[in-house]
């Protein structure tokens, strides 16, 4: 009998509803993201901005219904979930420094809000890391383990031990080097002061 666990071959719609229901049905969700605020986390502007800019053929409707599903993620999942984001991803204008200055408010919203999500930030500056491959979320539900890794034509959700070991290897790694919460947040906040007087001088 199939499960969620395992790979079969997938439209798109089948391959996110099934990354959807993973993510539902897990204990803890682990996921580490370089370059963007990780998609359970966006804002619905932020959301768009950065489906249409890495699916440019996708419709605006299907951008739209997309931003949305990723907005309402967080209220869904009922897991202990760990979020590491590189610091670079606080400055990237996703839909203009407006919409990154609401991405960044929604942010500290969804952290106060949230009791079981922990978001921390990997300083730049810091050393090599395993992360530096790219983006990835590993995945615990009742023993099983899963790890989602995405480029810009693909994605793939492997349980395949050694995978998840190397990815559960290098998560570790990373929770080694990242800013503690409180800091983490104080960043965060931080950056969106800069960001709010920033865009007040420039009108």
């Amino acid at each position: 009998m199939t499960t969620i666990w395992e790979s079969p071959a997938e439209t798109l719609g089948e391959h996110i509803a099934r990354l959807a229901a993973i993510e539902s049905a897990a204990d803890t969700v682990q996921g580490w993201q370089p370059l963007l605020i990780p998609g359970a986390l966006q804002s619905y502007a932020y959301a768009c901005e950065a489906i249409r800019s890495t699916s440019p053929a996708l419709p605006l409707e299907a951008v739209g219904e997309r931003a949305d599903l990723r907005r309402r993620r967080i209220d869904q999942m009922g897991a202990a979930a760990t979020f590491i984001v590189d610091e670079g991803a606080l400055y990237r204008p996703v839909g203009g420094y407006a919409a990154l200055v609401d991405q960044l408010e929604h942010l500290l919203a969804v952290e106060a809000l949230q009791p079981r999500l922990t978001l921390r930030i990997l300083p730049q500056g810091i050393e090599a890391h395993p992360g530096l491959v790219g983006a990835f979320t590993l995945y615990r539900a009742a023993g099983q383990r899963a790890v989602f890794v995405e480029s810009l034509t693909s994605s793939e959700i492997t349980t395949r031990p050694e995978d998840v070991a190397a990815y559960a290897s290098g998560w570790e790694r990373l929770l080694d080097l990242a800013l503690p919460v409180g800091e983490s947040l104080e960043l965060i906040d931080g950056t969106r002061e800069t960001l709010c007087r920033r865009l007040k001088t420039a009108r």
